[in-house]
């Protein structure tokens, strides 16, 4: 194996490791898909190649990676979201990923909680919320 192939193997087994111990923290398996980006820009994968590939938006995937910026490199695992894709849950932390469209009403109704409840356990002043933020979901 040529040295630069030994190298993208490493590399795309530790992301495999990685994605795998954190990568579910903010995206559950059965709601999205986990995608190696084989190919750099050079050979025409970005991530709007990648986006329209999946019809969904790049701000989905930014969203649901929690990307500082919409640029993707070889080797890296990110995860697509469904179609329609709701905010994600992690049951052991007890946060909540918002999704483009939540609204605070409805999210502690599927909870089973309160608005208030959730603006306490988040020292919230208003109502307003912002896709890709993360709530503390307060038992109820």
């Amino acid at each position: 194996m040529k040295k630069l192939e030994k190298a993208t193997m490493k590399r795309l087994i530790v992301a495999a490791a990685v994605a795998a111990m954190f990568g579910a923290w903010n995206v559950q398996a059965d709601e999205a898909i986990a995608y190696t980006v084989i190919e750099g820009e050079d050979e025409g994968e970005d991530i709007q190649t990648v986006a329209g590939r999946y019809e969904v938006t790049v701000e989905d995937i930014v969203i649901t990676n929690g990307l500082e910026t919409e640029e993707i490199t070889v080797g890296t695992v990110i995860y697509i979201p469904p179609k329609h894709a709701r905010g994600y849950y992690d049951p052991d932390a007890g946060t909540y990923l918002i999704a483009p469209g939540d609204d605070l009403y409805a999210i502690a109704k599927r909870f089973g909680t309160t608005v208030e409840a959730i603006g306490e356990a988040n020292a919230m002043t208003s109502d307003k919320i912002e896709a890709g933020a993360i709530l503390q979901i307060p038992n109820q």
